[in-house]
């Protein structure tokens, strides 16, 4: 039998001794625990508008019986086993696993039996703390503090197990829907020049310049360019589709096509002539170590004489999207890079290069200053002057100063 909502006038007395009448609302949950809720004093808050808090009430605990009946929710862990199993077939295998280590800094911080619903925001407050201050780097296999962003990423996670318990009406509410990641300011990464590319494909052994190029010409992710077949290459129109297939699916399940550019659909008309006949894949399994990829192209870069940055692949898709972003619309560009809004594509993966600032001072290049100012300017108290010889024209030694500043 469903349980009802019952609004009731309470009468308090308070020490000026008058007495003041409350609206309060009364239920019970399916384990038979009373509740109650006061709507605030009866001379503010008509019956009216009490009975309609009582009905709105009434159809909140009818939509969620989970809220009334929270005593039956289940310890931390019982519920991880459950979610990891129900979420195994919805993400990506990597993606799991960054879930399951969110889990187990859930469980060293909360314990197995913590019953989920006795979990408040506070709690959800504390184990964010606990992330960042390194109290849970113990459960790593290496012990190390959390960078800001990988924190944020576990409160992300922890928020969508929780959130999820909440809408199978596990839990009331989601302990961690208030808390925002910490802001992270943006981090420099390395545009690689058109040089520095050639030197790497040159030099690069068989296999590798169809797995650079992929990323620097085609903006492919690297899983993306190792499970590209030979069938997703359009060769009459110049396009490669992203899709998944059997073996391997892209990330966020989505598809997209982009556009092969005349020096990637030179490589890879080489790299199919060479193929061996019926080869389904550009880049045949186990013609590259994926496991040693860090440490390969760290040898790569040593052969090619180019300075190793951080993040290879990654690196070079982004230098890719930059390039685009030159000649295309944003919307055009994330289309292409299989984002789902133009703001990812801006805020993460586009740069400024140093050839467009020089460029732009080449085009808006100061007039040369008259020999009449530069008198003006000499005749001025030197604790007038400007202070940086590149902000001057006045005398040769200032002259010769700015110009042998780095440009």
């Amino acid at each position: 039998m469903r349980e009802a909502v019952i609004l009731t006038p309470i009468a308090r007395s308070k020490p000026n001794g008058r007495t003041y009448t409350y609206w309060v609302l009364r239920w019970h949950d399916s384990s038979g625990k009373s509740h109650s809720k006061s709507l605030g004093p009866a001379n503010k808050v008509s019956k009216r508008q009490a009975e309609k808090l009582r009905r709105r009430k009434q159809a909140e605990l009818e939509q969620n019986p989970g809220r009334r009946a929270a005593s039956r929710a289940p310890a931390v862990g019982q519920y991880l086993e459950t979610y990891f199993r129900v979420r195994e077939a919805e993400l990506a295998p990597g993606t799991l696993e960054l879930h399951r280590q969110t889990g187990r800094y859930l469980v060293a911080f909360f314990g197995q039996n913590r019953r989920l619903d006795l979990i408040q925001r506070t709690d959800a407050r504390a184990f964010k703390a606990a992330l960042a201050n390194g109290e849970l780097a113990y459960v790593q296999e290496r012990r190390r503090d959390l960078a800001e962003a990988t924190v944020n990423l576990h409160v992300r996670n922890a928020r969508r197990i929780f959130g999820l318990a909440m809408e199978d009406d596990v839990i009331p509410f989601n302990p961690f829907d208030r808390i925002a990641g910490s802001a992270t300011p943006p981090k420099a990464w390395h545009e690689v020049t058109d040089e520095e590319f050639e030197r790497l494909l040159v030099t690069a052994r068989p296999a590798w310049p169809l797995l650079l190029a992929l990323a620097r010409l085609a903006g492919l992710r690297r899983g993306e360019a190792l499970n590209l077949r030979w069938d997703q290459v359009d060769w009459q129109r110049s396009r490669l589709t992203v899709i998944a297939n059997d073996e391997w699916r892209p990330k966020d399940r989505d598809s997209r096509v982009v556009p092969v550019v005349a020096s990637l659909r030179a490589i890879l008309l080489e790299a199919f002539e060479q193929a061996e006949p019926g080869a389904e894949r550009v880049i045949s399994p186990g013609a590259i170590n994926v496991r040693n990829l860090s440490r390969d192209f760290t040898v790569l870069c040593r052969r090619a004489g180019v300075q190793r940055y951080a993040k290879p692949f990654h690196t070079l898709r982004k230098t890719c999207l930059t390039a685009w972003s030159r000649e295309f619309p944003q919307h055009v560009v994330a289309a292409w890079a299989g984002h789902a809004s133009t703001q990812t594509t801006s805020e993460y993966y586009l740069q400024v290069s140093e050839a467009e600032y020089d460029r732009a001072a080449g085009r808006a290049a100061p007039a040369q200053t008259s020999k009449a100012t530069v008198a003006r300017l000499d005749a001025r108290p030197a604790d007038s002057r400007p202070s940086h010889p590149i902000m001057t024209r006045g005398t040769d030694s200032q002259i010769r100063a700015s110009e042998s500043l780095p440009r």
